[in-house]
């Protein structure tokens, strides 16, 4: 995947297909169980073993041809790490073991160099929620992030409530989010530091269960 220049233009791209992928989430995981279910049997067992090695990393199997393609899948993450590998890609490590090694090595240096840029990103790391990378049918690798913002008063109602164990009766919040696709964890890290979050505008977004208001 390439990156997309222009963040007011990938905004717009973002939001358009969070709004796509509330409609569509539902089939598209179906269609994600299905490519599983379409394996190999060499490689589900590969499936299961990167699974269990790798128990931090939500594996993501499926066909995709473009950003957006990958973006819904990857929306359906729900660990700080995900991969998304095209299931070709998957087939070709079940068989080659050349294949596999290196792409055993891009998740680890992955996982690793994530790690890493979190931690030098100071304030910021807060708001970052997932970090990931993707690999497609011809073996190409993005790094990937996704960031939400919300306010300080916002963030200290929230901690409030943990703290008191309190219930607030409410129905929405409003929180800005993003997603920065990069080649590489150092361009990724560049992105990020690069976001202006007073040109991102905040979605209003209902709470599973209303159990917490943090609408100011």
């Amino acid at each position: 995947m390439n990156g997309i220049s222009g963040l007011g233009v990938y905004e717009k791209n973002y939001y358009d297909s969070q709004v796509q992928n509330k409609k569509t989430n539902s089939t598209k995981k179906t269609q994600s169980k299905d490519k599983e279910v379409n394996l190999s049997d060499r490689a589900k067992e590969l499936l299961k073993e990167l699974k269990k090695t790798y128990g931090d990393i939500d594996f993501i199997v499926a066909s995709y041809n473009s950003d957006e393609e990958a973006d819904s899948y990857l929306a359906n993450g729900t660990k700080e790490f995900s991969v998304l590998i095209d299931p070709e890609e998957l087939e070709k490590m079940a068989s080659d073991d050349n294949v596999k090694k290196k792409n055993l090595g891009i998740i680890e240096e992955a996982r690793e160099k994530l790690s890493d840029m979190k931690e030098n990103l100071g304030d910021k790391k807060d708001d970052v929620k997932r970090l990931g990378v993707s690999i497609d049918k011809n073996g190409t690798v993005t790094y990937f992030a996704d960031l939400e913002k919300m306010s300080e008063k916002q963030r200290e109602r929230i901690e409030k409530a943990r703290e008191e164990k309190r219930e607030y009766i409410g129905a929405h919040s409003n929180v800005k989010r993003t997603r920065v696709n990069a080649p590489s964890a150092e361009e990724l890290l560049e992105k990020i530091k690069g976001i202006d979050w007073s040109v991102i505008q905040g979605q209003r977004q209902e709470l599973s269960g209303g159990r917490y208001s943090f609408s100011i």
